[in-house]
């Protein structure tokens, strides 16, 4: 029975638990068998030359007994151990083989002796058999283990997946703490390390020249078991090594370093030969797994790359069956409108073409025609689904196009027919596309190229050209300008709306195809119809022209307006009867003549007429002074290039001159007549807004009187008179400000950004006084206007301390600057009442306020500032919770 418990407790030790509870109890009974108090048994570890405690019931488990303390010669010796307690000790054998296994310590000599050897015995054979078990079952289960190297080779994808997994197990197997792989190079060492307590990788490079030669000895020969090498921490980056196991292959030096401290027990800590047998084949194997994997990847990159090839080609082909298609198309469409002679119908025929499933079939088509007067790309026509159900209007407009078997016949036929006062015509019909300083249509209609449109290339542009994919509402379409030899009929812009499908680069060519054949056309349509209309008009001009020729004589000369005509040399060549009333010359004198031979007063006019023939643009003069005969005469003076009938040719300029003089006096008194009243009322107001400061510094003087011994009074009441004389000043100020001429401006470019914080900073402390929250939104960080700078700074401190006086405590400001096309718009918004709309309208009245204190001329003086002095424009906006003042400047004056 004590020979199970004492085989089991061994099992348990070299197996699971070298700390194994019951391995005292075992001493114990042994002990009591035997008849000693004290009894310990030690396993002897061959590689260590000492003796291990393990079953023991009063030295320390696992203390060592050094070999040569135990006598050979005598079966029981006395020793003494490291408490310097002395022993008996008794050395066990394995009766097979007849070597030591261990020691037996005792306190006293077995008083049972039969007991005894029957337990030595059994214990000697025990300690040689249990670790040569356990170990044997251990290399079984290692071998065993090895089945998941193979699903690791045979499941991995990549070689570093395999290198890691490898490592993982490996380190398991043979319970390795730490796994290098080294490669050397000329001077370094790369080192891929494997922590398996951590299950962590790093990887460093070592200078193989700070090594010292014993190092690089350890790499000398073939693989090997290393117990203790010295330096090779160094390399390695660890703190130490017991023993190491080295094995090379063609993927580097495998280091596999330090055996894991287990539970249970083993007579050695190290690796040995059959770690070493297994590694060195198990590596073997990785570098075939690996350059299997290696083969795998580079296999199914070519795989890849003969599918990517056999797609491309694929794709090529059907691209090119397209091409050929759609080249077929364009065929057919230019056939159908060679013959046309109607641009109506060529246009027609080629939306229709454009957008037939039959022949190119684009999802929509739209016409913007050129307009030579206005230089503009005005809407004309927009093909394309109407109805939700799209599929239904191409599966019906399908089956009309199969109805006729020439293709060239259906365009014909179809276009006399096509309804194109559409839903999609109605919302461009008439609408203005400005193509200058477009990104796109400027491209087409000046360059002449046509232009594929995607998402990436619209991003890019920004908003420069969200005009048109708001219009489309899609980012892919193309726009295929229409150009003859001297001059643009308008650009078509395609797309595929509907069915998403991309328009390509290949495209390119097919469109300049049918651009080309589709501008060639609609230019010979239009020289037919231009050759059919001048036909028409000859022959009407023909029997017109002497009549016109009499009529437009009779209308000139009886003409209440001077009319004179000079040709481009200067010349008079035309002087109407008027014109013989108003100078006293007639006109045979004057034909032939330049125009300041009548005088020196019409020098500045015929300079004139010089310019506007080289400006080919009208000059207007009103109340020009001309004196006629001594008398000073007003005109209001007309000046218009005279161009041909076909409007090509600039014959020379026609001047009309009216005579304005009553007009003008009688505006000058009106103007008179208005000063005078206007001065009159601004008498009555200044008199008014004075005499309140008046009347105060009146009493306050005759009190200053009465009290003029008492000092406090005294400095009380001048103080108020002081203050009083200012607000006169003020009032004063105001008055001539508002009245005054205006005066010479100093204009120049500066960021009005910067001028509304330079006020903010003028009136922080206000803003701060009544915690208000003033917020400041702009259109860009730099908004250049062009004004004086002074001027418009007083307009706007003058507006923000009303918005703030205006504004209740805790209140909220608004600052906003935008920038428009033609003009900067500054405005201020305060919260606070709205402001009705009767008193609105007087805002900027003078002498108007709704202050208690107050002339009245603040907003009437900004008025004139933005208005009078800067061309620009002052109102007041009345919002749901307080009220907002717009100031819009002019973005040039210069």
């Amino acid at each position: 029975m004590i020979g199970k418990r004492i085989c089991d407790t061994l099992i348990r030790i070299f197996e699971s638990d070298r700390n194994y509870p019951e391995a005292e109890k075992v001493a114990e009974e042994m002990a009591q068998l035997i008849g000693v108090n004290k009894l310990s048994v030690a396993i002897y570890e061959e590689g260590k030359n000492l003796f291990r405690v393990i079953l023991t019931n009063f030295l320390e488990p696992y203390s060592k007994i050094p070999y040569k303390t135990v006598d050979e010669r005598e079966s029981f010796s006395k020793i003494t151990i490291e408490n310097n307690d002395e022993v008996y000790i008794y050395r066990l054998r394995d009766s097979n083989s007849n070597k030591v296994t261990g020691v037996v310590l005792m306190d006293t000599v077995p008083q049972r002796t039969t007991n005894f050897n029957e337990i030595s015995d059994f214990v000697g054979f025990a300690l040689g058999f249990v670790p040569t078990y356990q170990k044997s079952k251990k290399y079984l289960e290692k071998y065993r283990s090895l089945w998941m190297l193979t699903n690791i080779f045979e499941s991995s994808e990549t070689p570093e997946e395999l290198i890691i997994d490898f490592l993982t197990v490996m380190s398991k197997i043979i319970d390795a703490e730490e796994v290098y792989i080294l490669n050397f190079d000329t001077n370094s060492v790369f080192v891929k390390h494997y922590n398996s307590l951590e299950d962590s990788i790093e990887e460093f490079v070592t200078d193989l020249r700070q090594l010292q030669s014993d190092v690089l000895r350890y790499f000398r020969g073939s693989d090997k078991v290393l117990y203790k090498p010295f330096g090779l921490e160094k390399l390695l980056n660890i703190e130490k090594i017991l023993s190491a196991l080295m094995v090379y292959s063609e993927l580097g030096w495998f280091i596999f370093a330090n055996k894991k401290d287990t539970k249970f027990y083993s007579t050695s800590k190290s690796f040995d030969s059959m770690d070493l047998e297994i590694v060195r084949d198990s590596v073997n194997r990785l570098y075939l797994a690996k350059g299997r994997i290696e083969f795998e990847q580079k296999l199914k990159e070519e795989v890849a790359k003969l599918r990517q090839l056999q797609t491309s080609y694929e794709s090529l082909i059907e691209d090119q069956r397209e091409q050929l298609r759609k080249m077929n198309a364009v065929h057919y469409i230019s056939q159908a409108i060679r013959t046309m002679y109607s641009v109506k119908n060529v246009y027609r025929t080629l939306l229709l073409g454009i957008t037939s499933g039959r022949l190119l079939g684009y999802n929509r088509a739209l016409l913007l025609s050129y307009d030579e007067k206005r230089d503009i790309l005005v809407g004309k026509v927009w093909l394309g689904p109407e109805s939700e159900n799209v599929e239904d209007d191409w599966r019906k407009a399908n089956q009309r196009a199969m109805r006729y078997a020439d293709v060239v016949q259906y365009l014909r036929e179809e276009s006399m027919v096509l309804e194109i006062n559409n839903k999609l015509t109605q919302m461009i019909e008439g609408r203005v596309f400005p193509y200058k300083g477009h990104p796109i249509l400027e491209r087409c209609v000046l360059r002449k190229k046509i232009f594929i449109s995607n998402e990436k290339i619209v991003d890019t542009m920004g908003l420069d050209a969200i005009d048109l994919v708001n219009l489309l509402d899609t980012k892919e379409f193309a726009v295929i300008p229409l150009v003859g030899r001297d001059e643009t009929f308008g650009v078509i812009i395609v797309d595929n709306y509907f069915t998403k499908k991309p328009i390509k680069d290949t495209d390119v060519e097919i469109l300049k195809i049918l651009s080309d054949s589709a501008s060639l056309a609609i230019e010979t349509a239009i020289n037919y119809e231009e050759l059919k209309n001048k036909t028409i008009s000859l022959e009407r001009q023909k029997s017109l022209t002497e009549y016109l020729r009499e009529f437009s004589e009779s209308i000139l000369q009886n003409m209440s307006s001077a009319i004179i005509v000079i040709d481009k040399e200067g010349k008079i060549t035309e002087w109407n009867r008027k014109a013989e009333a108003y100078f006293r010359r007639p006109k045979e004198q004057m034909t032939g003549v330049e125009l300041r031979t009548i005088g020196t007063e019409f020098d500045d006019i015929q300079e004139m007429a010089v310019q506007s023939m080289k400006i080919r643009e009208e000059i207007t003069l009103s109340n020009y002074l001309i004196q006629v005969m001594g008398v000073e005469r007003y005109y209001d003076v007309r000046i218009t290039p005279f161009w041909d009938a076909e409007k090509i040719m600039l014959r020379g300029v026609i001047i009309t001159l009216d005579d304005v003089t009553d007009r003008v006096n009688l505006e000058k008194e009106r103007k008179k007549q208005e000063k005078l009243a206007a001065l009159g009322e601004m008498a009555a107001r200044v008199a008014h807004e004075l005499r309140n400061p008046i009347s105060v510094l009146g009493g306050f003087i005759k009190r200053l009187e009465r009290n003029i011994d008492n000092p406090d009074a005294r400095e009380k009441y001048v103080n108020i008179l002081k203050d009083e004389i200012l607000r006169l000043e003020q009032i004063v100020n105001e008055i001539l400000d508002f009245s005054r001429e205006p005066r010479l401006l100093e204009f120049t470019d500066f960021n009005v950004n910067k001028l509304i914080n330079d006020v903010y900073i003028l009136l922080e402390e206000k803003i701060k006084e009544k915690n208000i929250l003033l917020s400041f939104e702009t259109d860009s960080e730099e908004i250049i206007v062009h004004a004086e700078y002074s001027r418009m700074k007083q307009v706007v401190i003058n507006i923000l301390q009303n918005a703030i006086e205006a504004t209740p405590i805790n209140g909220k400001i608004l600052v906003e600057t935008r920038l428009g096309l033609d003009k900067v718009t500054v405005s201020i918004w305060n919260e606070g009442k709205p402001i009705d709309k009767d008193t609105s309208e007087k805002l900027f009245t003078p002498f108007f306020t709704t202050k208690v204190h107050g002339t009245g001329l603040g907003l009437a003086i900004c008025k004139k500032i933005v208005e009078d002095e800067h061309k620009g424009k002052i109102y007041h906006e009345a919002t749901e919770d307080g009220n907002r003042f717009v100031i819009e400047l002019p973005k040039e004056q210069r």
